[in-house]
Parts: C-alpha cells; structure tokens; sequence
C-alpha cells in the first residue's frame, strides 16, 4: 500500500500556495493570475496549477514522486487563468467526490471580490438573469445552443471618491455557470475592470494608462463548504487576500499618482498645454 500523499508534494506551479487543507485530503490552493487551472494541450503544462500530467475524463493531475510512486490529485473547481483566488483540490477520491456533489447542488458558499465600472444604484441585490450556454452532442460542440438560468447576489464593499469610477463589489455566485460573473457584470452595467472579453474595452485602456494595472479584476476570496464524511459533519474554509493592484487602481488620484509625473515630463510652458490629468478628470473621473 502507498504511502498517503502530503499537501508539501503536491508539484505546485510557480506562485501558487496552499491557503487551507484538512485531514480529509481537501486543498485550497490560492492561485495567481495567468496560472490555468489545468493544461489545455502538453505546451499548457509549465502554466498549470500543478506539473503534472492531467487526465480530462477524470479531472485529476498524475505524476511519479521522488521515488517513483504515482500520485493523483483531483481538480474539484475552476477558474479562468484570468481570475486569482481559491480554487480546491482533492487528494482522496471518496472526499473529492463529496464536495464536487455538493458544487453540483449549491452547496458550497463561494464569494468573489470584483473592482467594477460605476456602483450600483442599490448597495445590496440579486441578478437573475438567462445565459447562453454551449450543448455537446457526442463529439461536437454546438455554440451557444441552450439557455441556463445563471443567479448572484453582490454588495457594495467601497466606493473610491475622486479617482476613478469604480466600485468594488462583492459577489456570491448561487448558481455556477461559465463566465457568469462576468457576464453579468457586464450586462448589468457594471463591466469589470481588465475585463478584455465582456469589459468595456475604452474604459480598460485608460485604466492601465493611468496605473499601469493589466489584470482582471476578479478574485476569488472565500469558499465554505460543510459536508459529511465517516459520520461527522464538517466546515472546510480557505480565504485568500485581496491583491495589491485592486487598491492600487481604487487609490488612483488624477494628479497625484504617477501618471501626473509622466504627464508632467511632456508638458511644455510653450504654448500652454492642459495637464492631461485634468483633462481625464473632467472627462471620466465623475460617476
């Protein structure tokens, strides 16, 4: 019989960290963005969560340790290599086989920090909204063919006055469709920031412009799971912080940051130019 894995062998990619395990097998790793979740094709590998081989019809990462024993660590959830955060994996198939029933029933308590355009008119509220979704026959892939309810209540965390107009929200998805915060972030008026594929593009250029931030906005913060196992009932939590360039884009001041010193080195006293600074606070820095 093999000897039981430990969280310190999983082959952990580059910046990735455990945020929380348990005795039962289950990992939170907090992962950073551009690390995907699993490698789509061998070239995806070195990008991964973990280096290791990965078996799609299972959803689990395989390699051979140090001693050449095979080891297996199944993929539970995932998130786009766009969004950091909270993602789990399981180490005991029995345990990984628990809590992807409880994702499959909405069991499992997830909430996401996003840094959107604009706050919305209510602090608090719900999205209910239908979203399409691809339909697979057999082999093929029929784009968009079926309409899935997707559902999520947000809350107003802060609202930055004087910079940008942006609003950190935060998310509790209820259902957990592919892309559903994004979508409707942006179908509701509140796009966010980094967004390149539901985003607003024009807003997004100004961001990094200004900030010199390219990411997504997006974050998973917190997951909860309770579940049952070898007659007890248990809690699972994992919270990962909110990064750096969040509040690097909430703290933006026209005129104070760096972009007042880069605008600063192109002005001219001859003729008399407008500061850019200026120019962008009239034009976008107001809600």
């Amino acid at each position: 019989m093999s000897n039981p894995l430990n969280v310190d062998q999983l082959p952990l990619a580059e910046g990735v960290t455990v945020a929380a395990s348990n005795e039962d097998g289950l990992v939170a790793l907090d992962k950073p963005v551009g690390v995907l979740s699993h490698p789509n094709s061998s070239k995806d590998r070195m990008r991964s969560l973990l280096q290791a081989t990965y078996n799609y019809d299972e959803e689990v990462f395989v390699w051979e340790d140090e001693n050449g024993e095979e080891r297996r660590a199944w993929l539970i959830n995932r998130l786009d290599s766009a969004t950091s955060g909270i993602i789990l994996l399981g180490i005991q198939p029995e345990v990984t086989a628990i809590i992807k029933q409880c994702f499959a029933t909405h069991k499992v308590h997830k909430t996401y920090y996003a840094l959107v355009k604009r706050a919305p008119s209510k602090p608090t509220g719900a999205w209910h909204d239908m979203l399409k979704k691809d339909l697979r026959n057999g082999a093929r892939i029929i784009k968009k063919a079926q309409m899935v309810s997707a559902k999520t209540r947000y809350q107003v965390v802060k609202t930055p006055v004087g910079g940008f107009p942006v609003c950190l929200l935060k998310l509790m998805p209820i259902t957990g469709r592919t892309h559903q915060l994004r979508v409707q972030c942006g179908r509701h008026g509140h796009p966010i920031v980094g967004d390149r594929t539901y985003g607003s593009f024009s807003f997004n250029r100004e961001v990094v412009h200004e900030t010199e931030q390219k990411r997504m906005m997006l974050h998973s913060g917190e997951t909860i799971v309770n579940y049952a196992y070898k007659g007890k009932v248990r809690e699972f939590r994992a919270t990962s912080e909110l990064p750096e360039p969040f509040q690097i884009v909430m703290s933006f001041r026209p005129g104070l940051n760096h972009g007042r010193a880069r605008n600063q080195t192109v002005v001219k006293p001859e003729p008399r130019v407008r500061p850019k600074s200026q120019t962008l606070a009239q034009r976008r820095f107001k809600h």
